[in-house]
């Protein structure tokens, strides 16, 4: 019996420990990078983005996100109009990017590995992620970073310019609260 109450009571102990987290989107960032020409970097964000981040004892237990791509914003209007059009994103059919954490792989006190499926363009696939966990002093709790890359052609079947590179870097800045 004793065992059974101490069993329970380090599960419930344990659920308490984990912390559900907000995003302070005034100092976060979901951002991308390409290029064109092979050589000329190209960068953009996307302004409209949810997400729900679990962290306990320090290892991030839950993860999941949502990007509306139509809020795409590169710095020039036109681009932005080819990245959400049927030839990139297509967000007509399909106005989300999703990714949902599988596993986390912790491999120093602030650095880890994020394994998750990705959704883009109406195609999943799983993707890993470099993370950084950074405390701060500031009204966020934490600071994440994911960072990783993926070739929209071959991984997502989306067609690319003949100028554009097939890479893209995932570049996200969560301020967690």
């Amino acid at each position: 019996m004793k065992t059974a109450v101490m069993g329970i009571l380090i599960a419930t102990l344990s659920l308490l420990g984990a912390r559900e987290y907000g995003i302070d989107k005034t100092q976060s960032k979901v951002g991308f990078e390409g290029s064109k020409f092979l050589a000329v970097s190209v960068e953009g964000v996307f302004e409209n983005y949810e997400g729900e981040v679990s962290i306990e004892d320090g290892l991030i237990t839950a993860l999941k996100g949502k990007i509306a791509v139509d809020s795409v914003q590169s710095g020039n209007e036109t681009r932005d109009e080819h990245i959400r059009g049927e030839s990139l994103i297509d967000s007509q059919k399909f106005p989300y990017i999703t990714f949902v954490m599988k596993e986390y792989k912790k491999l120093t006190d602030s650095t880890g590995e994020v394994v998750g499926i990705l959704e883009i363009h109406g195609v999943t696939k799983e993707v890993r992620l470099a993370s950084t966990l950074e405390s701060t002093n500031t009204e966020s709790a934490s600071i994440l970073t994911l960072e990783g890359k993926v070739d929209i052609k071959k991984d997502f079947g989306m067609e690319s310019y003949a100028i554009m590179s097939n890479s893209v870097k995932i570049d996200v800045r969560l301020a967690l609260q």
